[in-house]
C-alpha cells in the first residue's frame, strides 16, 4: 500500500466514523425532539385562530422544534438504509432517499404554523380560517408538499420490517416503532402528552439501536 493510499484509507476511516457519530445521535435524538415538539403543541387538532393567539409562544416553540425533529429523520432514514446497504442494497437505497425527502417536505410544512399565526393576529376569525383552507387547497401544497410528507412513515416501517429480518431490529422494537409512529394520528383529539406517548414509543424503539450504533467497530459499520 502506498502513502497515497493509506492516507486515503485514513480520511475514509475519519469520514465514516463522524457519519457513525451522526448516525448514532440521531437515532436518539429524532424522537426527543419529537417528544419535545408534542409536549409544547398548544392543545387541540386544529389551527383555529382564537387558540393560536392564546398559545402565541406554544406554537412558536412547537414549530422549531417540531421542524428540527424532521430534519433530523434525514440521518434517522439514512442511518437505517446504511445498516441495509450489504444485504439489501435496492430497498435501502430506494426507502433511504424516499423517507430523506419525505422529511424535508415535512420540515417545510412547519413553516405553516408562524403564517397561520400571523393571519390569527391580522384577520378576523373567519377570514383567517378561509385563506388557510385556500392555501391548503391548492394542488401544489397537497400533493407537493403534505402527501410526500406522510409517506416517511411508510419508509421508516418498510426499513424496520427489514433491518428486523436481517437481526439488527428486535420485533418488540419494530412494534413500538410502529405503534409509535401510529398513535398520534389516533389521538389528533387528545391532550399534547396523551399524544406525546407516541414519541416515548419511538425512542424506547430507536435508542437501543442508536447506542449500539455509536459502540459499532469501525468495520462493522464500514460494512
Amino acid at each position: 500500500m502506498t502513502i497515497i493510499d493509506s492516507r486515503r484509507e485514513a480520511v475514509g476511516d475519519v469520514g465514516y466514523g463522524a457519519w457513525r457519530v451522526v448516525a448514532g445521535l440521531a437515532l436518539v435524538a429524532w424522537p426527543l425532539l419529537h417528544l419535545a415538539g408534542f409536549l409544547t403543541s398548544p392543545p387541540g387538532e386544529t389551527h383555529e385562530p382564537d387558540l393560536y393567539r392564546e398559545h402565541a409562544a406554544l406554537v412558536q416553540v412547537s414549530a422549531v422544534i417540531l421542524h428540527y425533529s424532521a430534519i433530523l429523520i434525514v440521518p434517522v432514514v439514512l442511518a437505517l438504509a446504511h445498516l441495509l446497504r450489504a444485504r439489501m442494497p435496492r430497498l435501502a437505497v430506494v426507502a433511504g432517499l424516499v423517507g430523506a425527502l419525505a422529511a424535508v417536505n415535512g420540515s417545510a410544512l412547519l413553516l405553516t404554523d408562524f403564517y397561520d399565526l400571523a393571519l390569527a393576529h391580522s384577520l378576523p376569525d373567519a377570514q383567517a380560517v378561509a385563506v388557510t383552507e385556500l392555501a391548503n387547497g391548492y394542488p401544489g401544497v397537497l400533493y407537493g408538499f403534505l402527501l410526500p410528507a406522510f409517506l416517511v412513515h411508510p419508509a421508516l416501517i418498510v426499513l424496520a420490517v427489514a433491518l428486523t429480518r436481517t437481526g439488527d431490529l428486535r420485533w418488540w422494537q419494530l412494534t413500538l416503532l410502529v405503534a409509535g409512529l401510529v398513535i398520534p394520528f389516533l389521538t389528533t383529539g387528545q391532550a399534547p402528552v396523551v399524544q406525546s406517548v407516541g414519541p416515548v414509543l419511538i425512542l424506547a424503539a430507536l435508542a437501543p439501536l442508536g447506542l449500539r450504533v455509536l459502540r459499532m467497530p469501525p468495520e462493522r459499520w464500514r460494512i
